[in-house]
């Protein structure tokens, strides 16, 4: 028997007899309340599960998903050769937290899969446009000679200007996402990247 169960015991003995009561009570029901009471959880181990978030936890689940502005102040400094390296920043707070705390890991996974996410899509609308719009610019050219390709010169004038803008959207709004939740987090609510969570939570990434 510990030094904390004998303690424990002993009030409660002492609780009894001061009540008058210490001979109406048997030895085995004192062992009772004292297993009782040390197999009742307390609030601040609750918090450490995940179930209710403490304040650190809170904290660094909001940097995690923040770590998005890292991310997006080096993707514009190194013309997106850093971003990669940026976005492993929440990775790393998940590989600190993932036996700590079940909260913290959730959103740090989360953070990073949408962090790597953006810059997948990002990519993949970059070598998409430029695949598509070269060969579409030449046939247009082409159709100019005969005067079909007027009919074409809008729809590509329009899908030229389109992605650009698109790329330039992208980080932006990335950033703002990643912020919202942030704040989100930070404020104690509950927060889910669209698609994203669904993602890792089907992978058995749980925030509880």
């Amino acid at each position: 028997m510990s030094d904390e169960e004998k303690d424990l015991r002993d009030e409660i003995k002492a609780g009894i007899e001061v009540k008058g009561g210490a001979g109406a009570i048997e030895e085995t029901e004192v062992e009772s309340m004292v297993e009782g009471e040390i197999a009742q959880p307390s609030e601040a181990s609750l918090t450490t599960t995940g179930a209710i978030p403490v304040a650190s936890e809170r904290t660094w689940s909001a940097l995690a998903h923040a770590s998005v502005l890292l991310t997006f102040a080096l993707g514009l400094s190194t013309g997106g050769l850093a971003v990669v390296v940026a976005a492993l920043v929440p990775l790393a707070i998940w590989l600190a937290f993932r036996d700590r705390s079940r909260f913290v890991a959730y959103h740090a996974m989360q953070a990073t899969v949408f962090q790597l996410a953006s810059l997948v899509l990002w990519i993949g609308l970059l070598v998409t446009g430029v695949i598509t719009l070269i060969p579409v610019w030449v046939v247009t050219a082409l159709l100019l000679v005969v005067l079909i390709g007027f009919l074409l010169l809008p729809l590509v004038l329009v899908l030229t200007i389109a992605l650009p803008v698109t790329l330039a959207a992208l980080p932006f709004a990335s950033l703002v996402y990643g912020l919202y939740g942030a704040f989100e987090v930070y404020a104690g609510r509950p927060f889910r990247y669209w698609r994203v969570a669904d993602w890792i939570e089907s992978r058995g990434v749980r925030v509880a």
